[in-house]
C-alpha cells in the first residue's frame, strides 16, 4: 500500500484555524447583537489576520496590518480615542508601509515569504524604560488639550504601541511583550468606553482580550522558533 498522505492546512495549524474561527465568529455575533458598523467589524478582523499572520512570520501581514489601522484609526477618532487614533494614523500606518516597501520592494529585499527573528539588547529595554514615562506624560498632557477621553491612560498605550509596532518592522520577538502590554491598557480603555455609552468598546475590548491570549501565544511560539534557529545555525557551524 502507498504511504498515506497527511491532510495539510496552509499557514496555521489545525488548532490554530480553530482558535481564528472561534474568534471570527465571536467578533460577528457581538457586531451584529450591539448593531457595531460595517467598519467595525470589518477592522477586527483584519486586526485579528493581521497578528495571527504576524504569529506565522508572513511578511504580507503588514499588508494586513495597514489595512487594520487604517479602519481602527478612524473609528477611534469618531469615538474620541484620539490617542488611539492619531498613533494609528500618523504612525502606526506608515511603519507598516515601509515594512512592507521593506520586504517586497527595497534593494535589501530577499525571495522568502517569512523574515528572521531578533532580539532585544539589555541598552534597547533601558531605551525602552526611559521612554515610556517620558511618552505617557508628554503624549498625555497632549491629549488633554484636544479633550481626548482618558488621555493618560491612552497615553501609555500609545508608548507600548509605539515600541511593539517599531519591533515588530524589526521582526524583533520583544514585540510580543509589547503587545501584551498594549493590548492590556486598550482592554482597560475600552472597557471605560463601552461603561460611557461608547457603541465600540464591547467590540474592540473583546477584541483586545483575545490579543492578549494571541500575544502570550506568539511569544512561545517566537521563543521556540528561536531556539530551533539557534540549535540549526550551530549545526551548520
Amino acid at each position: 500500500m502507498g504511504e498515506k498522505r497527511k491532510f495539510h492546512l496552509p499557514i496555521f495549524s489545525l488548532l490554530e484555524w480553530v482558535m481564528i474561527l472561534c474568534c471570527l465568529i465571536t467578533f460577528i455575533t457581538l457586531g451584529v447583537i450591539y448593531k457595531s458598523s460595517i467598519f467595525e467589524i470589518v477592522s477586527v478582523i483584519f486586526g485579528l489576520f493581521a497578528v495571527t499572520l504576524n504569529m506565522k512570520r508572513k511578511k504580507y501581514a503588514f499588508a494586513v496590518y495597514s489595512l487594520y489601522v487604517l479602519i481602527y484609526g478612524i473609528v477611534s477618532i469618531v469615538q474620541k480615542q484620539y490617542g488611539e487614533g492619531i498613533l494609528n494614523l500618523v504612525y502606526n500606518l506608515p511603519v507598516y508601509l515601509y515594512t512592507l516597501y521593506k520586504y517586497y520592494f527595497s534593494k535589501n529585499k530577499n525571495d522568502t515569504s517569512d523574515f528572521k527573528i531578533s532580539k532585544l539588547s539589555y541598552k534597547g529595554y533601558i531605551l525602552i524604560g526611559i521612554l515610556i514615562p517620558l511618552i505617557t506624560v508628554s503624549y498625555g498632557y497632549i491629549l488633554t488639550l484636544i479633550d481626548s477621553k482618558l488621555p493618560f491612560l491612552n497615553a501609555l498605550a500609545t508608548s507600548f504601541a509605539l515600541i511593539a509596532c517599531f519591533l515588530a518592522s524589526k521582526g524583533n520577538i520583544s514585540q510580543w511583550i509589547f503587545w501584551i502590554l498594549y493590548s492590556a491598557s486598550l482592554v482597560a480603555v475600552w472597557a471605560i468606553n463601552f461603561q460611557n455609552g461608547g457603541e465600540a468598546g464591547l467590540l474592540y475590548l473583546v477584541l483586545n482580550s483575545i490579543y492578549i491570549l494571541i500575544n502570550l501565544y506568539s511569544l512561545i511560539l517566537w521563543m521556540k522558533d528561536l531556539k530551533k534557529e539557534r540549535i540549526d545555525e550551530n549545526n551548520d557551524n
